[in-house]
């Protein structure tokens, strides 16, 4: 009887959680300048808290054959030069291909989405991207011109009232030098995003500048 009337208890729990999840359908435009990356996850971050849902799951489709999403280095923009110039030499545009009624950059752009993702499943938590320290998301563009790229962004998540309370063992059970060290990498890097020029290190001639010196000092702090 008592086992009986624990998993009445159990089905009411789900049931009243499941009225909670919710599902929002949307579409976003980006405008690209053409080929490189161009970083979504501030807007996103802004239209999850719009909808008011706190923790669940977003999940992101780019609905082109030409471009593809990615999730890689925020800090230093050296990292998406080099991904740019190792894509770039895997797939060249110089050689013959049968599909070229758009140009050159057209059949190697197909390849190029078919090498990455057009699809992403993000975890959310605390009405944000759950991503970490130096990770972004970006829409990766491959084409030469400049386009109007869609992604459709499809949100499952509760609202606060319903999710569960967060576990807070890993912040109780931390030393408070470490909790204060998580704080300076989160100010140091946010500093970065502020005063980083993406082309700084073609301009000084290669010669380091503060900010590749605050990112060597993050990565300190972070390892």
């Amino acid at each position: 009887m008592g086992s009986d009337g624990a998993e009445a208890r159990k089905v009411r729990r789900e049931r009243y959680r499941a009225v909670g999840v919710q599902q929002i359908l949307h579409q976003i435009s980006v405008q690209t300048p053409g080929k490189g990356f161009t970083r979504l996850d501030g807007r996103l971050n802004t239209w999850i808290r719009n909808t008011g849902l706190d923790q669940g799951v977003l999940h992101l489709t780019c609905l082109h054959t030409s471009a593809s999403l990615t999730i890689n280095e925020n800090a230093d923009p050296r990292v998406l030069q080099d991904l740019d110039a190792w894509m770039a030499d895997a797939v060249p545009e110089h050689r013959r291909y049968l599909h070229d009624d758009e140009g050159a950059d057209d059949m190697p752009a197909h390849i190029r989405t078919a090498l990455t993702s057009q699809t992403l499943s993000l975890s959310v938590s605390g009405g944000q991207l759950l991503l970490g320290t130096w990770q972004a998301v970006y829409l990766w563009e491959h084409r030469s011109a400049a386009h109007n790229r869609t992604i459709a962004c499809h949100l499952f998540g509760e609202p606060s009232s319903v999710t569960a309370p967060r576990s807070t063992t890993q912040n109780a059970s931390a030393k408070p030098q470490t909790l204060l060290s998580l704080r300076n990498v989160e100010r140091i890097n946010q500093a970065i995003q502020v005063r980083h020029d993406p082309n700084a290190w073609e301009t000084d001639n290669g010669i380091d500048t503060d900010t590749d010196l605050m990112i060597d000092r993050l990565h300190d702090l972070s390892d």
